[in-house]
């Protein structure tokens, strides 16, 4: 791994925007130094960094962290992928900014779900000592399971004759170190034992595909749950006589509200009002994008990349650009308690950077693990 310098451009972190230079020596950020008139730092200067990139006329963000991918038109995470088809969609997706992730298995046979869980495991998924030191393609941080355990309701795209109720048998058959999120229809988890199971396990509960009542869902956050997966799609709608676990979800600061920012999945104002209610530190921008995106009809996840949707975010009028990067990044890395490694610029974290134009925000160059793709 080379070193670097990130010159001139427009940084924003989780706790403001700095004109300055960000300096990287083996993969990780190891300062950020105030930039002079001449876009070159004085810690630019004393670095022996073997190249210079220059971000005149850039806003330079933090790598974008994606908690929901199914696939793309690369791999199809819900058959049997291979290799190649790993490596490809992991490229495409740093290519469009996102350079960590997790992989994103939907309900299924339970036999065929580990087996991905165990073939994402050997690859390099959720093992730190692997992906940390990975930068040939967007970093694979953990896994997320989307069922089984649902609302039979609620299946979406799901297959209903696999949707099983929670049970401590059914996480112990799926769960491994590498899984970070589980999606669970949480009225069904009697007594939050699963939740508070799976919490034992350091996997993160997100209340999703779900039918819960209103306190059944303010019973769920109660027991520890902190996270709604593709807020309002796949659960009961809020109505003014049932709120449902979605106004449940909105008014409680505990809790953060993962969106699809795509049009289609939700409207820009569906967008706004959640935003509105959650504030920029608790909302989490996601894709749900699958190898068969959205085309009209049912959803069958979405074709969106996080760039696109965190355009969508500031041209609606939604939110400013830092607030829609913090809700594509940090927000995601803090949500699985990575924040300190990725979704961050900070002294230590992965060098894992974007260069946006301006005016465009559209993206000029992705840096990841200080190597200049």
């Amino acid at each position: 791994m080379s070193n670097l310098v990130v010159s001139g451009g427009h940084v924003l972190t989780p706790v403001g925007e700095r004109f300055a230079d960000v300096i990287v020596r083996g993969g990780r950020i190891v300062e950020l130094s105030d930039a002079t008139s001449d876009n070159l730092s004085v810690g630019a200067k004393k670095s022996d960094a073997s190249r210079v990139l220059d971000a005149t006329g850039c806003y330079v963000t933090p790598g974008l962290v994606d908690l929901q991918v199914n696939g793309d038109a690369h791999c199809d995470l819900w058959g049997s992928p291979t290799d190649a088809d790993l490596s490809a969609m992991r490229s495409a997706l740093a290519g469009a900014g996102v350079t960590s992730f997790l992989p994103t298995l939907i309900t299924g046979d339970i036999t065929h779900l580990r087996a991905n869980v165990d073939m994402l495991t050997a690859r390099g998924a959720g093992v730190h000592d692997k992906w940390s030191q990975d930068s040939s393609g967007a970093r694979m941080v953990g896994i997320h399971l989307e069922g089984p355990c649902l609302s039979e309701k609620r299946p979406g795209v799901h297959p209903p004759e696999y949707i099983v109720a929670p049970s401590i048998e059914v996480f112990s058959a799926l769960v491994n170190d590498s899984v970070r999120l589980v999606t669970m229809a949480c009225e069904r988890d009697s007594g939050s034992t699963c939740t508070k199971w799976l919490e034992q396990h350091n996997v993160v509960v997100s209340i999703g595909h779900s039918n819960a009542t209103y306190a059944e869902a303010r019973s769920a956050f109660d027991a520890g749950v902190r996270m709604m997966t593709h807020t309002f799609n796949a659960m009961a709608p809020l109505h003014h006589r049932e709120p449902g676990a979605v106004s449940a979800a909105l008014l409680d600061r505990r809790v953060s509200c993962c969106l699809i920012a795509d049009g289609l999945h939700l409207s820009p104002q569906a967008v706004e009002l959640i935003y509105r209610l959650k504030g920029s530190d608790k909302v989490i921008l996601v894709t749900d994008i699958a190898h068969i995106g959205t085309t009209g009809g049912d959803l069958v996840g979405s074709s969106i990349t996080l760039d696109a949707a965190i355009r969508n975010v500031v041209n609606w009028g939604v939110a400013g650009f830092r607030e829609a990067i913090l809700m594509g990044s940090y927000n995601a890395a803090r949500s699985i308690g990575l924040e300190n490694e990725i979704g961050n610029i900070c002294q230590g974290a992965l060098a894992d950077l974007i260069l946006w134009d301006k005016e465009t925000l559209a993206i000029k160059q992705v840096v990841l693990g200080g190597n200049v793709l």
